[in-house]
């Protein structure tokens, strides 16, 4: 159990500024920054291996910062991280060199991890039965954030000295949210078990709890959390190219389509807890079924869709889908976890997102080249029809147990 003293009127609403802020910071950065580093004289092979390495890091550590969120609580790890953070994008703007800029990106990747740290707080404070719907807030928040982000941003980098005044502006957003944290995230205190609770006092480091962990338990949810991530990720690597190959559209008209996409994950992200309702099962791998299949209906509409309307639209079941997913897959995550390694098993579900990150724009890239842009989306159909024949098993077997 957890420990809680904050104003009851407050609930948990501070967590979705929290993610609201961090997602605005970066995306007010993120999508420019490969331009600004081709601008220094970064090549695509260097740009691809910061973006990857950076990935591989964020596996590397998401299990750690979860542990000791777990020892030293989760407000205590959010002001530190997200301080760094913020003195790291400072830096960015100032340095024109690209091995500092990667030295600060790597440092960025070790310890950027406030969505999953968000996640846990969900987990800590909001009562199961209420979980699916404040994911779906967090998510909704999120979405918001990357139609406003990507906007203000472009508009800031057209000016003189543009990057190094994003690079402030995100450091700013990423110092108040850090003030947010302060003024209204609770001290968690993880109240141990009794008959656990001197093996933890000799045994505090976090690289031991891993070995307390029945990591049998948690494959299923790092299964799905990983075909889910991965159809993602490879649709991401693919989508912008695919626009404009195939419909030579503008960059400001493909803009509109991720507006789009933003505006629909607000709204299902808000509705998650009506449209849980909707379900005649409570099955978490059920949901995940029928998401999936969604989710890989509506990427081979776009690799076959003959024009830039149904391309479109076919962008709406995409996002829902996804949207659903990500609280679908931390509804099973959390209900294998135990209260004390609950961030540990949160940051191991992160570095399986990590994972994903990491190999599916390689292959991505490798199918494009061999057979065209549309295929990244069929690669991203094929996660997704494994995800829902993964999901039909585990709810099969779950019904059995």
């Amino acid at each position: 159990m957890y420990k809680q003293n904050f104003p009851e009127n407050l609930k948990y609403s501070y967590i979705y500024i929290i993610v609201f802020l961090d997602l605005v910071g970066i995306s007010l950065i993120i999508p420019v920054l490969g331009t600004h580093l081709r601008s220094i004289g970064a090549s695509h092979f260097q740009v691809a291996l910061l973006s990857s390495t950076y990935s591989a890091l964020q596996f590397l550590s998401g299990t750690f910062i979860g542990a000791l969120s777990d020892k030293y609580g989760r407000k205590n790890i959010l002001l530190l991280t997200l301080s760094i953070c913020a003195l790291a994008y400072f830096v960015l703007g100032i340095i024109k060199s690209f091995v500092l800029i990667a030295v600060v990106r790597l440092i960025q990747g070790c310890v950027k991890h406030t969505q999953l740290l968000c996640k846990i707080l969900i987990n800590d404070i909001v009562p199961p039965e209420q979980q699916t719907a404040a994911y779906g807030c967090m998510n909704g928040f999120a979405a918001l954030s990357f139609i406003i982000g990507p906007i203000v941003g472009g508009h800031l980098m057209e000016k003189n000295e543009g990057f190094y005044i994003l690079a402030c502006c995100t450091a700013i957003v990423f110092l108040l949210n850090v003030l947010v944290i302060w003024l209204t995230v609770p001290n968690t205190l993880v109240i141990l078990n009794p008959k656990t609770l001197n093996k933890n006092i000799k045994n505090s480091s976090p690289f031991n709890d891993l070995l307390e962990v029945d990591w049998k338990e948690c494959w299923p949810a790092f299964s799905l959390k990983m075909l889910g991530a991965a159809s993602m990720f490879a649709y991401y690597n693919s989508v912008s190219l695919a626009i404009k190959e195939k419909f030579s559209l503008s960059p400001s008209e493909a803009g509109y389509t991720g507006a789009i996409q933003g505006f629909t994950g607000g709204i299902t992200g808000f509705s998650a807890g009506s449209i849980e309702h909707l379900f005649m099962f409570k099955n978490p791998f059920s949901k995940c079924y029928y998401s999936f299949f969604l989710l890989g209906t509506g990427f081979c509409t776009l690799a076959l869709s003959p024009t830039v309307t149904i391309f479109t639209l076919a962008l709406i079941p995409i996002t829902i889908s996804s949207t659903l997913l990500r609280g679908y897959n931390n509804e099973i995550l959390y209900e294998i976890s135990s209260v004390d390694h609950r961030g540990l098993i949160a940051g191991a579900g992160a570095s399986v997102t990590a994972i994903s990150r990491f190999i599916s724009p390689l292959l991505c890239g490798l199918t494009m080249d061999i057979f065209g842009s549309s295929s990244g989306f069929i690669l991203s159909a094929i996660f997704a029809f494994a995800g829902a024949f993964l999901s039909k098993m585990l709810s099969k077997k779950s019904k059995n147990d």
